[in-house]
């Protein structure tokens, strides 16, 4: 009986705000299976952020195969978006086929935007002290 290490697998990394994830897609005849960090992905995700990853995966034509994700850092929501981000970018790896449907529902784009630094004299990026005339 071989393991899904013995597998091929097609490799996807994802970013979003301080998460990063790195997906492994094995491609096989059973039911798909997602797991998060050794964990099965709706023990790992809030209900909400794994219905996100079913959804994608449904949309992108995968019913079948194993995904492994690796996550580190960030939230559940920059860490889910990550992990939706790298998954694509598996699939795209694994067949060329996959990349306008996804195009298509926008999980290619990476969203790029972070949170802003703190400034110097204000109490956060742009929070000031409250001012007062006397």
């Amino acid at each position: 009986m071989s393991t899904s290490r013995d597998l091929k697998y097609s490799y996807g990394v994802g970013r979003r705000k301080a998460s990063t994830a790195r997906a492994k897609y094995y491609p096989s005849d059973a039911v798909l299976e997602i797991f998060a960090n050794g964990k099965k992905a709706d023990e790992y995700f809030p209900h909400y952020y794994y219905q996100t990853l079913t959804i994608m995966a449904s949309n992108a034509g995968i019913s079948n195969g194993r995904i492994d994700l690796f996550i580190r850092g960030g939230g559940t929501m920059g860490q889910s978006d990550a992990a939706r981000l790298a998954i694509a970018k598996a699939l795209v790896k694994q067949d060329e086929a996959y990349k306008p449907v996804l195009r298509l529902n926008n999980y290619l784009s990476t969203d790029i935007r972070k949170v802003l630094s703190k400034r110097p004299g204000k109490r956060k990026a742009r929070k000031s002290e409250q001012w007062s005339k006397r």
